[in-house]
């Protein structure tokens, strides 16, 4: 009986593991229907590299967003039709003041990319500096402002087949059979502006990416591999298939309002009145935490990435019309050239358990730490404005701990700041998650300036992903569930 019962227990725990039939979820096996790129930049002599592969039998149609860093608008969107089985690479590449995109890949793309970068296609700031629909945010209206940020990609359907669609697309010898036509249905009186559903069917997922930020001149690259975020879609539903400029469909456009995540406690399966705070659930964190190295003596540099892939969904007054929403606490406005700022606690050790930090506003507009931007870049024992490692132009301050190495953690939420904001509406059992929505990763950096003694110069790099603590609270006490 012991062993039956054993057995039946460990099946009811693992049922209650498993993500639910209609719940959205981050996928720890790298897949989905949506994914997150926590970075691009191109300053400092950096390209960024973007990849996407179709794990799939089908073909996709596929939504790719670049998103600045100060308040997440798009500076580029253009749709890509993948065929099964396919992979496609773009490089964003600096120009003289902004940035910009091309791809040597065949996959059918709309509009065309170029394929040099030489002609690579501009960035746009249409969609902040007050000629696009959202107008201005309050932020600057500059080229400079689509140098760095994030990328999200969104399935917008599996193309049905046989179809002649899927026949355009699909490679034969190295080459889709006819992009041109896929152009031509966007085009004024094309197809896809009559009936933008014609063979394409619901988003089946298999979606997974990776990213390079490389600096070709001094021998230094970081990759990682995107968030992928499964059943973003309830199960059989349409997604959006838009024109290649529109807005939509975006990171809020899941049509799933569940939510599967883990705490310490227990997996929780959280139901939210908009699919928009179901999303902020699977990045919500009350504490983010990684390491720092840091050595004059090999030139060793760490920053911290810290993107919120939902957060101008809460202070955008784009999206956020009346007022900032929880689990923000300011609107993104002109204040100090425009930010969007939230206070946090932060704490640090090194490896003998001291804990001297001191932040430092080094770069960073306010005299306390806390984040301000979509995107931002934390630096470590800079001692100086600016960001040493990765160029960035977001940066939120610098902590000087007076050690060269350590760990760090940011605290998040109603019960490190009080008076906050920072945390998350309730879900309709009642369980409210605590902090922010927030993803990222750690990058760090060396030189050896004398190779086995030839006076060879030798960069070395590499990144960490952020460890998160989830944390989640009830008005009346109870236990979340």
């Amino acid at each position: 009986m012991k062993p039956i019962a054993s057995g039946i227990l460990s099946a009811a725990t693992l049922c209650l593991s498993a993500p639910s039939a209609l719940a959205m979820y981050l996928n720890a096996g790298g897949s989905g229907q949506v994914l997150v790129y926590p970075y691009y930049t191109v300053n400092g002599g950096y390209n960024s590299f973007v990849t996407i592969t179709n794990s799939t039998s089908g073909g996709k149609a596929v939504k790719v967003r670049l998103l600045e860093g100060y308040d997440g608008r798009d500076v580029m969107d253009f749709n890509l039709y993948l065929s099964p089985h396919d992979y496609w690479a773009g490089v964003i590449v600096p120009t003289a003041g902004g940035a910009a995109i091309f791809s040597g890949d065949n996959s059918c793309t709309v509009p065309a990319l170029p394929t040099t970068a030489a002609t690579a296609l501009p960035f746009t700031t249409a969609n902040f500096d007050g000629t696009g629909e959202q107008g201005k945010d309050g932020g600057p209206t500059g080229v400079a402002r689509t140098r760095e940020g994030h990328v999200e990609i969104i399935e917008m359907g599996a193309l049905t087949g046989p179809s002649d669609t899927l026949k355009a697309i699909t490679h034969a010898f190295g080459v889709p059979a006819n992009c041109a036509s896929v152009v031509s249905a966007w085009a004024n009186g094309g197809k896809w502006t009559i009936d933008s559903t014609r063979d394409i069917g619901a988003p089946s997922g298999g979606l997974s990416g990776n990213a390079m930020i490389l600096d070709v001149a001094n021998g230094v690259v970081f990759s990682y591999a995107a968030d992928a975020i499964a059943q973003f879609y309830v199960k059989g539903g349409l997604g959006e298939h838009s024109r290649p400029d529109a807005l939509t469909p975006n990171i809020s456009s899941a049509t799933s309002h569940v939510a599967d995540i883990h705490t310490d406690d227990a997996p929780l399966s959280l139901t939210y009145t908009r699919s928009i705070d179901a999303v902020s659930a699977l990045f919500m964190a009350d504490n983010v935490q990684n390491e720092y190295w840091t050595s004059p003596g090999i030139a060793g540099n760490s920053e911290w990435v810290l993107t919120y892939p939902t957060k101008r969904f809460y202070v955008d007054p784009y999206y956020a019309v009346d007022a900032v929403q929880p689990p923000f606490d300011a609107r993104f406005s002109a204040v100090n050239g425009g930010t969007a700022f939230s206070q946090m606690k932060v704490d640090s050790w090194d490896r003998e358990e001291r804990s001297p930090v001191i932040f430092a506003p080094f770069g960073s507009l306010q005299s306390v730490f806390g984040l301000s931007y979509e995107t931002q870049v934390l630096g470590f024992n800079q001692a100086q404005p600016g960001s040493a490692l990765l160029a960035s132009k977001l940066v939120s301050g610098d902590f000087v701990a007076g050690i060269d190495n350590g760990w760090f953690q940011i605290a998040l939420g109603t019960q490190a700041v009080a008076g906050s904001n920072q945390q998350l509406v309730a879900a309709a059992n009642g369980d409210i998650l605590v902090g922010q929505p927030v993803t990222g990763f750690w990058a760090f950096g060396f030189a050896n300036g004398d190779v086995n003694g030839q006076h060879v110069l030798a960069n070395y790099s590499a990144l960490y992903r952020h460890k998160m603590h989830v944390g989640c609270k009830r008005v009346d006490g109870a236990p979340c569930t």
